[in-house]
């Protein structure tokens, strides 16, 4: 055990990367090579842009590029950064292990914002696993001043960096190898990575992301906006054509003289100074306030069959745009919108578009917020869960710490609440027999829902002048006062309280929680 905990403390502390054993290297589809475990994972794409390592940065310029996808993977991101994280010790323990394991807690508590990178840039890189289908960051240890090993930094590493996995015969991935322009390969072995993947739609260690949802509604949508500004620039009506006498042109080029003579290049010469205004009109025929065009006036002459000639109307240089149906850019405004609806709805950001058309509700906004908080609630547990693995695991193997005292991730629900749903319920509760004690820790949270200061916590604090009706806790009992010698009065309050025994408790460590992360 100790020969395992200061090998394992030499590793992190100087960086050196654990042994593995040498893989083959993989065929497209991911499969078994020779007897061992495959190495890259290109799966057939239709999309060439988005087989390979280029496909992330396709993912990169679509995030840059497209609004919604923008605004739906900032929103994601920032809620799950805003998350308040706990680290709690196993439960079911008995008194002297709960206290050891709650003072390791505190421990990793301290070591998970005591380093380079903030713990909430952690977790926003680690969940964009949904997004990309696979994260990879690499931790390193240091030594702290008291003899403990704490976490250095949790860095990124790009996916497009990420050129081959190693896996074992059942799968399991062993080691990832990265691949950075003018350096040599760096091997970076599982037990040294915080590895995140979502893998509900493939067995590839790199996984299929929401962005491989959002590329083909995408490039429609970016068809759809190029050709509505080519509709505006060109006046909103069609296609531009120009009319000339080409035939005439030809002709004088054909009399002018045998090929190769100096009057035939004369005549060529000119036929081509002719037609280019038209030809850079036709190629750069946006509109603007020097947009013009001077023209000949003179029309084609018409042949009759007694010979005599008619000057027709026809002019033969002439500039238009072909009539479009003004009805097609309504169609072309309803094809934008769908394809916004179709990318926010892949992202569970439709609620960011509500109204923008002058329709909704607020009972399908508040469907449409919830579905997408517990995508993001989902997420946070999935995190929970990695970081258990991935982190907590390898700070209780460097430091010694037993098994079954090792601490576990917790994090609060990320909701979005409303303050007259809160209150209307806590009426209705008051209605039922189940009123709110002023010291509840509930009134505290609906202080803060409005903004203002929290009361006193305790209510030997409060002051009691200001709410006569409130008797002083640690006075005794009047006998004259009925109400003191009612004991189902007495039951009652002890029965509210204790129902928000649990949240109290959770409310303060929430406020230490949030104290440490202000001081740090």
């Amino acid at each position: 055990m100790a020969d395992s905990i200061f090998k394992r403390a030499g590793d992190a502390l100087f960086k050196r990367a654990a042994p593995t054993e040498t893989l083959g290297t993989s065929r497209a589809s991911g499969g078994v090579v020779n007897g061992e475990g495959a190495g890259t994972f290109d799966e057939p794409d239709r999309l060439i842009n988005l087989v390979g390592p280029r496909r992330f940065d396709e993912y990169d310029r679509l995030v840059r590029d497209v609004s919604i996808i923008g605004a739906g993977v900032r929103l994601f991101l920032n809620l799950i950064s805003n998350a308040v994280w706990t680290v709690n010790p196993p439960e079911n323990l008995s008194e002297a292990d709960t206290a050891t394991a709650q003072g390791y807690a505190d421990q990793a508590y301290a070591m998970l914002y005591d380093m380079t990178t903030s713990w909430s840039q952690v977790v926003r890189k680690t969940a964009a696993f949904r997004l990309h289908g696979f994260t990879i960051q690499e931790w390193t240890a240091k030594q702290n001043p008291d003899g403990t090993i704490g976490l250095l930094d949790i860095e990124h590493r790009p996916q497009r960096t990420i050129s081959r996995w190693k896996r074992d015969r059942g799968g399991t991935v062993e080691s990832v190898i990265q691949r950075v322009p003018g350096f040599a390969d760096v091997e970076l072995p599982r037990s040294k990575i915080v590895y995140a993947v979502d893998d509900t739609l493939t067995d590839s260690p790199e996984g299929v992301g929401l962005f491989r949802h959002l590329a083909v509604t995408a490039a429609r949508l970016e068809t759809f906006l190029r050709l509505e500004e080519i509709g505006f620039t060109t006046d909103l009506r069609g296609i531009p054509v120009a009319r000339a006498p080409l035939g005439e042109l030809r002709q004088e080029v054909l009399d002018a003289g045998p090929p190769g003579s100096d009057a035939r290049a004369q005549a060529e010469a000119r036929r081509t100074s002719l037609l280019a205004p038209l030809r850079n009109w036709l190629d750069k025929h946006i509109r603007n306030e020097k947009s013009g065009m001077l023209l000949p006036s003179e029309t084609y002459v018409a042949a009759s069959v007694d010979k005599s000639q008619t000057v027709s109307s026809v002019p033969k240089w002439a500039l238009e745009l072909l009539s479009g149906d003004s009805t097609s850019f309504d169609s072309m405004a309803n094809a934008v919108n769908r394809m916004n609806q179709e990318l926010a709805r892949i992202l569970g950001v439709e609620h960011l578009l509500l109204g923008a058309d002058g329709s909704g509700s607020l009972a399908l906004a508040r469907s449409k917020v919830g579905t997408f908080y517990l995508t993001v609630t989902s997420t946070l547990l999935d995190l929970c869960e990695i970081y258990d693995r991935d982190v907590l695991a390898p700070l209780a193997e460097l430091n010694g710490w037993p098994p079954e005292l090792c601490p576990q991730m917790g994090v609060n629900e990320i909701s979005d609440r409303d303050i007259e749903q809160v209150l209307d319920a806590l009426a209705k509760l008051a209605q039922a027999g189940a009123p709110m004690m002023p010291d509840d820790p509930a009134v505290g949270e609906i202080y803060d829902l409005l903004g203002l200061t929290r009361p006193p916590e305790r209510m030997d604090d409060m002051d009691l002048s200001l709410n006569p009706g409130r008797t002083d806790p640690k006075a005794k009992p009047d006998p004259a006062d009925p109400l003191d010698q009612t004991p189902e009065d007495e039951l009652a309050k002890r029965r509210v309280l204790r129902s928000r025994k649990n949240m109290a408790k959770a409310m303060v460590k929430r406020r230490q929680e949030m104290a440490k992360r202000r001081a740090a």
